[in-house]
């Protein structure tokens, strides 16, 4: 199976819209509604997976905090917006590509 991090890539890159969901418990992750099970990665590695995927097709961006458990990586091509649920063991993320 290819690393998870292009696969995080690979949908990004060919959707305007991306949700992905990363259930702990049942070790899987959701892209657009397909399922890859992955084992019990932490939310750091998901994280940083979906953060790399992110820096490498639409390059640098800046994070902007919302609440101290949620928040969004933006440009001026895309706007990503993370919540993680840690009592849930649920880590989501919606990424929309913007029109140029």
């Amino acid at each position: 199976m290819k690393d998870i991090k292009e696969i995080i890539k690979e949908h990004i890159q060919k959707n305007k819209e991306t949700s992905i969901y990363y259930d702990y418990d049942n070790g899987c992750i959701e892209i657009n509604g397909r399922k890859y099970m992955t084992g019990q990665l932490s939310f750091s590695e998901v994280g940083r997976a979906v953060k790399e995927a992110l820096r490498e097709v639409y390059g640098d961006y800046r994070t902007i905090p919302y609440t101290f458990n949620s928040e969004a990586y933006e440009n001026e091509k895309f706007k990503a917006e993370v919540l993680a649920l840690g009592f849930e063991g649920i880590l989501r993320f919606s990424v929309l590509r913007k029109e140029k």
